[in-house]
Parts: C-alpha cells; sequence; structure tokens
C-alpha cells in the first residue's frame, strides 16, 4: 500500500491536483479569517456609532420606564398584566377568563370579513354612520336578536351593545389615570433570544374593543347620550394611547389603525353637537397624547436593534427555520436559511453593521433631529438605492440581509403622516367645537379657537403651517391638511370614483387634501 501511494505520488497530475486543493483550501480559510476580521471591524463602528449618537441596540434600554400603576390606564384589574399572557394560555385560568371576557365584548368576527357597515367614513368621507344598517348587521350577527327601538336605529345598536355595559364601566373606572402602557413594561418583561420571535397577543384585546367602543360611541352621540358617547371614544382613546409606547413597529401600525377608527368616532360627535364643553376639552386633551412621531421613532429604535439582535442570533449553530415568522417562508427564503447557516460570521457582522447603518441614517436620524418629513424624504432615497443596487452586475453582499430586513420598516411614514394629520383635526375639531358651545357658532379663523395657557392647535405636518379652515354656509366649516403632494388643493376632498370607501389616502399619488367637514349638513 505504501509503495503503491508512492507510486501514485509520482505521477504529476496528482502532485498538482494536490497542491491545488491545498492551495484553495488556505485561500478559503485566509478569506473567511479576512471575512470574519472586516466584518467585526464595521461591526465595532457601527456600535460605536450608534453609542456615540446616544442610541442603543438594547432592547431593554430603548424601553420606557415602567408607568407606576396609580397612573397606568392598563394596571385597572380588568386590564393588567395582558401582556404577560402566552399564546397557549389556559382559557379556565383567571387570566384565561379575563382575557377571554375582553375579546367576547369586541364585535363578532364577521365585521372584519364580508358585507358589513362601515366604521371609517366620518373622518375620511365626511359621511355619518348607517346606523340602519349597523342595527340589522348586529341583530343578524349577535348572539342576542334585538328588537326594533320605536327612538330609532343608534338606540338599537346601544341595546345590542349594552351586553357590555358592566365590563365598560370597569373601564371608565380607570380614565382619571394619565397614561396607558402594557404591563408588564417592557423594560421589566422578560425577552426572547431571539427578538423576532416575540409574541403580541395581547394587541388582540385592543383590537377587538376598539372597533366596539367606537361604534357605542357614534351610536350614544345619534341617540342624544352625549355623556356615553364621550365615555365610549376616551376609553378606545386610552387603549389606543399604549401603542405610543411600544418599540416594534407593529405596534405603531395597530396604533395607527385603531385612531383612524377614533377620529370617525369623534367626526361623529362632532357632526351630532354631542357634548359640552368640557367633555370636549377632556378629549382634546386626550387626543393631544397620539404623538406618533415620538412613536414612529421609539419603534424605529427597536426595529434597529430587532434587526441586530437577528443578525447575532444567526451566528449561532442549530436551526433558524423560526425566521418564517418573518412572512418570507417561500422557497427563495428557505434556500437563502439554509445557506446562511455556512456563511462566515463576519459577513452576519457586515449585514448587522449594514442594518444599523441604514436604520439609523434613513430612519432614526432623520426623525428624531428633523421630523416625518425629513424622514420619508430619507425613506425614499433609500428605496432608490436599494432599486439600483439590484441593477448592478457586483453585488453588495453585506446588503443582502439589510434589503430583507429594512423593507418592513420602509413605508410607514407616509402612513404615520396621514394617520397624525387626521388625528390633528380630531384635535382642531374638539377645540372647535368648544368655541361653539361657548360663542354661539364657529370662529371665523383656526387660531381664534386656540387658548390661553393650553396647547395650540397643531400645526399641518406637510407644509408645518396651520391647517387650511374656512366656514362654510350652512353654519358648519371646513378643515384640511396638505396631503403627500405637497399642494393646497383649498379643501378639495378627491375620492376613487368607482368605490370612496377604498381611496388610498396615504399614497404619494392621492390629488387631494385630507379634509376633515361636514358635506351632509
Amino acid at each position: 500500500m505504501k509503495n503503491f501511494l508512492k507510486r501514485l505520488w509520482m505521477r504529476r497530475w496528482i502532485r498538482g491536483f494536490v497542491w491545488t486543493i491545498v492551495t484553495l483550501v488556505t485561500l478559503a480559510f485566509l478569506v473567511r479569517q479576512y471575512l470574519d476580521w472586516e466584518g467585526a471591524r464595521r461591526w465595532a463602528n457601527a456600535q460605536a456609532m450608534v453609542a456615540g449618537e446616544g442610541e442603543s441596540l438594547d432592547l431593554h434600554e430603548i424601553a420606557a420606564d415602567p408607568v407606576p400603576d396609580d397612573r397606568n390606564f392598563f394596571a385597572i384589574p380588568a386590564l393588567k398584566n395582558l401582556a404577560s399572557s402566552p399564546s397557549n394560555r389556559d382559557d379556565k385560568s383567571p387570566l384565561g377568563l379575563k382575557w377571554n371576557r375582553l375579546l367576547d365584548a369586541g364585535l363578532p368576527s364577521g365585521w372584519k370579513a364580508g358585507p358589513k357597515p362601515s366604521l371609517l367614513q366620518g373622518a375620511s368621507l365626511g359621511k355619518a354612520m348607517d346606523m340602519k344598517t349597523w342595527a340589522d348587521w348586529l341583530r343578524k350577527e349577535y348572539s342576542a336578536p334585538v328588537p326594533p327601538d320605536p327612538g330609532g336605529p343608534a338606540k338599537d345598536v346601544l341595546a345590542a351593545l349594552s351586553k357590555n355595559d358592566g365590563l365598560i364601566d370597569e373601564l371608565a373606572a380607570g380614565l382619571s389615570r394619565p397614561e396607558s402602557q402594557w404591563t408588564p413594561a417592557w423594560r421589566t418583561r422578560a425577552l426572547p433570544d431571539a427578538l423576532f420571535t416575540i409574541a403580541l397577543p395581547n394587541y388582540s384585546v385592543s383590537q377587538a374593543l376598539i372597533p366596539m367602543l367606537c361604534l357605542r360611541g357614534a351610536a350614544a352621540a345619534r341617540a342624544g347620550d352625549a355623556a356615553k358617547a364621550h365615555e365610549s371614544v376616551l376609553i378606545a382613546a386610552r387603549l389606543n394611547q399604549a401603542y405610543m409606547q411600544e418599540p416594534l413597529l407593529i405596534g405603531t401600525l395597530v396604533g395607527c389603525g385603531g385612531a383612524t377608527l377614533i377620529n370617525s368616532a369623534v367626526w361623529e360627535l362632532c357632526d351630532a353637537h354631542a357634548g359640552t364643553a368640557e367633555e370636549f376639552r377632556t378629549l382634546q386633551e386626550v387626543l393631544s397624547q397620539f404623538d406618533f412621531r415620538a412613536a414612529l421613532l421609539y419603534a424605529e429604535r427597536g426595529e434597529m436593534a430587532g434587526g441586530a439582535n437577528m443578525m447575532e442570533y444567526l451566528k449561532r449553530p442549530g436551526d433558524v427555520a423560526s425566521l418564517a415568522s418573518l412572512g418570507r417562508d417561500d422557497e427563495w427564503m428557505s434556500r437563502l436559511l439554509s445557506a446562511v447557516r455556512f456563511m462566515p460570521d463576519g459577513w452576519l457582522d457586515a449585514s448587522a453593521a449594514r442594518i444599523t447603518e441604514w436604520n439609523l441614517d434613513y430612519c432614526i436620524k432623520p426623525l428624531r433631529d428633523q421630523g416625518l418629513m425629513e424622514m420619508r424624504a430619507k425613506e425614499m432615497e433609500l428605496n432608490a438605492l436599494i432599486a439600483r443596487r439590484k441593477t448592478e452586475v457586483y453585488w453588495h453582499l453585506d446588503e443582502l440581509m439589510a434589503d430583507i430586513a429594512m423593507p418592513a420598516t420602509l413605508g410607514v411614514t407616509s402612513k404615520v403622516i396621514y394617520i397624525q394629520s387626521v388625528v390633528n383635526e380630531a384635535i382642531a375639531a374638539c377645540a372647535l367645537e368648544r368655541y361653539r358651545i361657548e360663542h354661539g357658532s364657529y370662529p371665523d379663523t383656526l387660531e381664534a379657537a386656540n387658548r390661553p395657557g393650553e396647547k395650540s392647535i397643531p400645526l399641518d405636518v406637510v407644509t408645518g403651517k396651520p391647517m387650511g379652515y374656512r366656514k362654510t354656509p350652512d353654519g358648519m366649516y371646513a378643515l384640511w391638511c396638505v396631503s403627500l403632494s405637497g399642494t393646497d388643493h383649498g379643501g378639495t376632498r378627491v375620492l376613487d370614483a368607482k368605490n370612496p370607501g377604498s381611496t388610498r389616502f396615504s399614497d404619494a399619488t392621492y390629488a387631494g387634501d385630507w379634509v376633515w367637514d361636514f358635506p351632509a349638513k
């Protein structure tokens, strides 16, 4: 055997082949060592840049301080510790029973699918909710049929929702608490090693309650019960307020959805002139706490920490199939994840650095230092960069994972700008109602509705100037913000010709203003 190997080694092509293999293995080892060194260097620089900006990649550090129970709406018995509930909770446990009670108070699940009445007409379309359609639908979908009330369909709706009155009384008892934060707070909450696996089943509670409360508020306003109307909308606002402190983008998005429903309910209160000056003052004060710029900044910090954490997690040996929870579990993604296991740690470090740099430069810094419009401009710049990279022959491998992670954060700014704009209109509408109640008519200018010692009515998010305002011949008014086009159309609403309810107001292609008015009057 030894002689055979010796004779084999004497053949030139065998020696050449072996030396080639040895050279390639050595070269691959050296390249991998270099990539690991270069990646570690870039990642250290990115971490230093984060620290230099006063930011952090630790989700516990990013999280807000816990709110004391006596100031926290979510610390009342009916809502406390919902964020500690696992997805597989025992429905018969005290927490499970509380959870199911809250979910059962929501509108029937059918309201989210198929033909249904709309909750989203007032603030966007200037059109009141159709209470008769809602009453008929609730008779069909709710477990207990409701006989027609001689007082009209709004009272029918209230009768159908009256099964929740006991729970709503408990929630209303906590309205004196000025802050809202899910408990346990993020800073004290145990977090998984892989942040992208965080489950948020607690979100389903407010997503169930807010639509029901907004419908109840609108129906109470139409039925002449202003106190019940304001109570319902204030509870919905307090529930939604908790999303202003969620260090995750999904929290901001859910908060945007809730604010859209609340705005429509506020429009109903204004259209029905339901409430006292003090009730509208309280509502104005609560809505003023809907700071979506701060909420988005908080969420972008969490996204940056989550992106870096994902790269660190991928460096660990073992199964990475849980990344399918990101919603990219197609065949291409499966192959990519399989390949990731064999990539140098340095490539993952370089990817973490790129994700961090992009989050910091294109999201956090422009939003923190200048505002929503500057972040949107930087966001469009990053979108163009990513599109251009895909056409280049030379692949920027460190940007591959960033290209996968970043689209989750891009495109949100336009929606936030729109939602903050219509929330600002709702705040102004409350101020205008207070003025009308005290003076008998709406003011000639929006500035006249400002009050000494209180926050001024917010400015237009897009222009930084006062919102558009004019009184209308019917004794009402039109209020508007400039849309993403940047052009003031004088309070003109442009709706989809085929389906007005599907108008994409937050798209850059929308060619009108974001209008708050009362055309039915």
